[in-house]
């Protein structure tokens, strides 16, 4: 029965962190505000020219460890919609051949494209944001950014 008090003591608090995750942030006087986006999705809408990220990364670690890490959640998502543009455009190209996966040659290249465009990412606009002292007593903070890549 001990145990089972004191693991409910220890997951209790956490699973109450984990739903208060989010856009909520608790003040210093208990009360709770929305935290909204700092950035309107409308404004960075994927274009024939350039394909968008908006991300953001909260953490209590280094400033330039949570900016880093926002920028790899950016250029995981630039890949994938660049790459899902470049199949679709090869697609098209190809109306002409019925069925048939793509050659390993053919996926290489898609790899290698993808790659090189997604390196020339670039960080349009960035925020920071802080919550004040977290629960470890360390300052925490959440970066936004909105980056993006040129299409082909």
């Amino acid at each position: 029965m001990k145990k089972l008090k004191l693991l409910l003591l220890l997951v209790f608090p956490c699973a109450l962190v984990m739903t208060s995750c989010g856009s909520i942030q608790y003040g210093k006087g208990g009360g709770a505000k929305t935290v909204k986006m700092p950035f309107s999705e409308e404004d960075y809408v994927d274009n024939s020219t350039y394909v968008y990220s908006i991300q953001s990364t909260k953490g209590t670690g280094s400033k330039s460890a949570i900016k880093s890490a926002t920028l790899t959640k950016a250029k995981k998502e630039l890949s994938s919609k660049v790459r899902s543009r470049i199949i679709s455009d090869a697609n098209i190209s190809q109306s002409g051949e019925d069925g048939g996966d793509f050659s390993e040659s053919f996926k290489a290249t898609i790899t290698d494209k993808v790659d090189k465009i997604v390196e020339s990412t670039v960080l349009i606009k960035s925020e920071w944001l802080s919550y004040g002292r977290g629960v470890s007593g360390k300052e925490e903070y959440e970066y936004w950014g909105v980056y993006r890549v040129k299409n082909k």
